[in-house]
């Protein structure tokens, strides 16, 4: 390892610290201030004294339960396994802890568990928080008495498929608890992410099937993932040498499956008046029974709406303060929420799926916050309010209202929802209506979402209430029903070796390929989303390159996109406006929703965003090109967008795409354009300096950019001292005053870009320190940081300096991980080999924005590329690089003719090879096709031994072996542990170069 990799790790971490079973109690009243109930602490002894089969398959448990608690027994279970590290022996227990839902919202909420979990260990002091901290410190590292500052638990969201938005794809030591839903996990587990490219799908898919524990909660479309899970942990056996990592599916549900490893609550706490878990099961819930009659046809959505905000209305008094309401359709949660926003007596808020998450938290923070369970005693609503919310609250949601108004639903839906109404217990006079429709209330009906449950569950209930006409739905009174009574659930088909086998084939990707949504949701009606923002500064009819450009220099971010279902967005963008009468639960549409034709002539342009890989051919208004995942960026002059695809507060900002970028990637950004500028908030005082600097711009800049940088430099400084600005705001001045900082002097001019004659940006490269640990460090492959060709803290960075510091990173991973020592060999061995094709003439030209080489130093990351499309295409021409050029098949050629580099057996060198040419994503199977006419001689000397190649490397050709190396590999460890190596040796490859963005080589 280089000097500036052995730098690195100087701060000892404390040796571990022997934990045991009987330790836990300790550990959850430390981070809880409560003990555990007894259900929790007999599931932590399962997991820590079975060797086999520590996890259940099924966790049976009634809602208000503390399911939650099994992120902790999760934690601690991994932190009793450090003293393995000493043992030289693998880590059994899950790295990765992945908590799935179908709801979104939901998804958030598991997320701030988490983070909150994170949080104590990292500022624990001393105790048992501080033993448990430093443990997983250790297992954070991957060696025994290691050294570093690794985190010792990472918390992250993972809300949709976005470019960048893969900070959990870090490192493969982590602990990490990932809170996401069943279409992103998903669809990474099965090799096709959502919203990602395509060279990033082995890395997600082998981290996610290795090393992890997968938390399924309660929802309607659960059974067929969780067959896809099984099915998956299955395959996870073939191979000729399986690597055998941890993979724990289990399922969180008061009705799990039959025939399962099935944990319950044996205790007598549920059933005693006294204890906190009997407070909440013994507490009961009646509820009014209405049928809202002349809600039918198409008036069946606002009739329903204006009985259900009536009711609502009506349940309030000084006790019940705080109501929640639930609608089967986002079209009927929208009316009932327009007709309850501009009451004065109450406050109103709208909470669905379709919301970004910016606004998302903001509403969190402003109205739900004391709704939290946890919260009660600190409960103080001014006025009354009334949460109206889609199934989005249904599952998970530990929020505590005094009153509920739901439109029916199948019985186990009705359940779930009631388990928001005195979650905790509390002796108030609870009260809670039932409405349904009046095309429902008979003896047929077909609902899209619940099918005949809906109906049927009226029935019942009707059957089963009291003569004062209440129905109790308390978790002790309700009576189970029969099947009939729940959501159809549904199979998903029987997986094949033949299905898995083309998932894995990432690069290219064949042409028919299964549809994973099948395997996630089964063959239903459903519809996969797409992840929607907007941009205020685009012209997509005169300007497509300008718009891209300004695109490229500030990507979409997933804090900024709302997910919306792709038949809905389908139809938007044919012009048809009309209503979205789909469900919000992830992966279920309605027919309907799919075939409506549009009537309206106009058109909307969108880009369908893919990174670096974004040409203007992605520029469309043709539905027929959205796929699903995609990350679509609309111009902000379409107005009505907003309101029609998502739900957005009537103050929001269309373009947050600034305060989005800073808080993802830690780093500050500001773009100038008129269409920006007027909209900042009045008491701005800098708007009309900036309309000043942009009159004119590209003369100005013409004539002199240094007096375009002291203008600038002004600006900034004004916007830095601006005050009382709205909340949402306030990233505003604090990125102005952190890019004067960091651009001080002359360093400015150098920094900003003139885009298009009428646009700046600036572009900070300094991180910011309070905002790093969300920060997302995993680039799209294809962009500068990956490639190559990105400035490092303003230092070049030689290859000779990058090769071995990516090899003490993978030689890490490799033992962190457990692998055997020919594996962690050959690893590491790959690391060191797998840049060698950079020193192609024509490659290191490049890095110098297309002049010459000519100084002898070969670079692995360039300080003088530009930052332009333009720049960057002229730069690439003019270097006489092949067009699509890939310097890691050159790596393969060098590494092949250099005497004695490879492993003498032939497996590892398979495996050698394959981790060097597929570190990019390609070469799964096949390598790209790269037309090289060119005979230019290269030469490389690593550690004496002297490698040579000239010409094309013809690794596209089909008798090359580059195919079949991928297969036999593949036959050997599986197609999740061949992806799992992959992503041992990539994310080394990352890691070093985020040492190098912030480190010099001398260090």
């Amino acid at each position: 390892m280089g000097m500036g990799c052995a730098a690195r790790w100087m701060k000892r971490v404390k040796p571990v610290t022997e934990l045991s079973p009987t330790d836990f109690a300790e550990f959850f009243n430390k981070l809880w201030d409560h003990p555990p109930f007894a259900w929790q602490q007999a599931l932590a002894d399962r997991v820590l004294e079975r060797a086999e089969a520590p996890w259940p398959e099924a966790i049976a448990l009634p809602t208000a339960a503390g399911k939650t608690a099994c992120l902790d027994i999760a934690v601690f279970a991994l932190a009793v396994q450090a003293s393995r590290l000493a043992r030289k022996q693998a880590i059994t227990a899950p790295r990765r802890i992945f908590f799935v839902v179908d709801r979104r919202v939901i998804v958030d909420q598991a997320y701030e568990r988490a983070r909150q979990l994170a949080d104590h260990l990292e500022k624990a002091q001393d105790g048992i928080l501080k033993c448990v901290a430093d443990n997983l410190r250790q297992i954070a590292h991957g060696e025994a008495d290691g050294y570093g500052e690794e985190l010792p638990l990472a918390a992250y969201v993972l809300r949709g498929g976005m470019y960048r938005s893969e900070a959990w794809m870090k490192s493969p030591l982590q602990p990490m608890v990932v809170a996401s839903t069943v279409d992103q996990i998903g669809s990474r587990l099965l090799f096709r992410a959502y919203g990602r490219g395509p060279k990033t799908w082995p890395i997600a898919a082998g981290l996610i099937a290795n090393d992890s524990l997968i938390l399924l909660d309660e929802a309607h479309c659960a059974q067929p993932f969780l067959q896809t899970l099984q099915a998956v942990r299955r395959y996870q056996k073939w191979g000729h040498t399986p690597l055998e990592r941890p993979f724990y599916p289990v399922v969180m549900s008061a009705t799990p499956p039959p025939g399962v490893d099935l944990f319950e609550d044996l205790s007598e706490e549920s059933r005693n008046p006294d204890h906190p878990l009997g407070q909440r099961q013994l507490a009961h819930k009646p509820a009014i029974l209405e049928t809202v009659e002349n809600a039918k046809g198409k008036q069946a959505t606002s009739t329903l709406a204006k009985a259900l905000a009536k009711v609502a209305s009506e349940l309030v008094n000084d006790e019940r303060r705080a109501i929640v309401v639930f609608a089967n359709r986002v079209a009927t949660a929208r009316e009932t929420y327009c007709l309850l926003q501009n009451r004065e007596d109450l406050d109103a808020v709208l909470l669905t799926g379709r919301m970004r998450p910016v606004d998302k938290d903001a509403l969190v923070k402003q109205h739900l916050k004391f709704l939290e369970s946890g919260q009660m005693d600190k409960r103080a609503l001014v006025k009354p309010l009334i949460v109206v919310a889609t199934q989005t609250l249904e599952v998970g949601a530990d929020l505590d209202f005094d009153g509920l108004v739901t439109e029916c639903a199948s019985l186990d839906a009705l359940r779930q929802r009631f388990g928001r109404l005195n979650r905790m217990g509390r002796p108030i006079e609870d009260r809670a209506a039932i409405l349904v429709r009046g095309d429902q209330a008979g003896d047929t009906g077909d609902d899209p979402v619940y099918g005949e449950a809906l109906t049927k569950t009226w029935n019942w209930l009707n059957e089963h209430k009291a003569d004062n006409g209440d129905v109790d739905f308390g978790i002790a009174y309700l009576p189970d029903g029969d099947s009939s009574l729940n959501a159809p659930s549904v199979n998903a088909p029987v997986m094949l070796p033949a299905h898995v086998d083309c998932w894995a084939q990432t690069a290219p990707e064949p042409q028919p390929s299964p549809d994973v949504a099948l395997f996630l949701h089964g063959p239903r009606e459903s519809m996969a989303d797409v992840q929607v923002c907007w941009r205020a500064d685009l012209d997509l009819i005169g300007e497509k390159e300008t718009s891209l450009e300004l695109l490229s220099l500030c990507p979409p971010s997933s804090s900024e996109t709302l997910p919306v279902p792709i038949g809905v967005f389908k139809r938007w963008l044919a012009g048809e406006d009309a209503a979205d009468d789909s469900a919000d639960v992830e992966g279920i549409g309605t027919e309907d929703s799919l075939r409506r034709n549009g009537s309206s002539t106009e058109e909307r342009l969108v880009v369908r965003w893919r990174g670096a890989e974004t040409e203007a051919g992605d520029i469309t208004a043709d539905p027929k090109a959205i796929r699903p995942g995609d990350v679509i960026v609309i111009p902000a002059n379409h107005l009505g967008s907003a309101r029609q695809l998502g739900d957005l507060p009537a103050d929001a900002d269309l373009d947050v795409g600034d305060r989005a970028y800073r808080l993802v990637r830690a780093k500050p950004i500001l773009r100038l354009s008129p269409k920006l500028v007027d909209d900042w908030p009045d008491s701005v005082t800098a708007k009309g300096p900036a309309d000043e600097l942009l009159k004119d711009l590209a003369q100005k800049y013409d004539d002199d950019p240094h007096e375009v940088a002291n203008a600038l430099r002004e600006l900034l400084q004004e916007l830095a001292d601006s005050e009382s600005l709205p909340e949402h705001w306030s990233w505003l001045p604090k990125a102005a005053k952190e890019l004067s900082k960091e651009y001080s002097g002359s360093k400015l001019a150098r920094a900003y870009r003139v885009v298009g004659g009428k646009s700046i940006v600036l572009v900070g490269q300094q991180r910011i320190s309070e905002l790093t640990r969300e920060a997302d460090y995993f680039s799209d492959e294809d962009d500068a940081a990956a490639s190559g060709i990105a400035h490092c803290n303003g230092q070049p960075v030689r290859l000779d300096k990058h090769l071995p510091g990516v090899e003490g990173f993978a030689r890490r991973h490799a033992v962190g991980c457990g692998l055997p020592e020919d594996l962690v060999k050959a690893v590491a061995c790959a690391g060191l080999l797998h840049d060698l094709g950079k020193a192609d003439p024509r490659f290191q030209s490049m890095l110098r924005g297309g002049v010459r080489w000519s100084d002898g130093k070969l670079l692995a990351k360039s300080a003088a590329m530009p930052k332009t499309r333009a720049a960057r295409r002229r730069a690439h021409a003019d270097s006489g690089y092949p067009q699509g050029g890939r310097h890691e098949l050159l790596s393969v050629r060098l590494a092949e003719n250099g005497p004695g580099l490879l492993p003498e057996s032939d497996d590892l060198r398979d495996l050698v090879l394959h981790l060097v040419a597929s570190h990019h994503g390609h070469c799964r199977p096949f390598a790209p096709v790269v037309i090289d006419t060119q005979q230019v001689p290269v030469e490389y000397e690593l550690n004496g031994t002297k490698m040579f190649w000239s010409g094309p490397t013809d690794l596209e050709r089909l008798d090359s072996g580059v195919a079949d190396r991928y297969w036999r590999l593949v036959r050997r460890y599986g197609w999740w542990g061949l992806a799992w190596l992959e992503a041992l040796l990539r994310l080394a490859d990352r890691r070093q170069s985020e040492w190098e963005e912030t480190h010099n080589e001398e260090e």
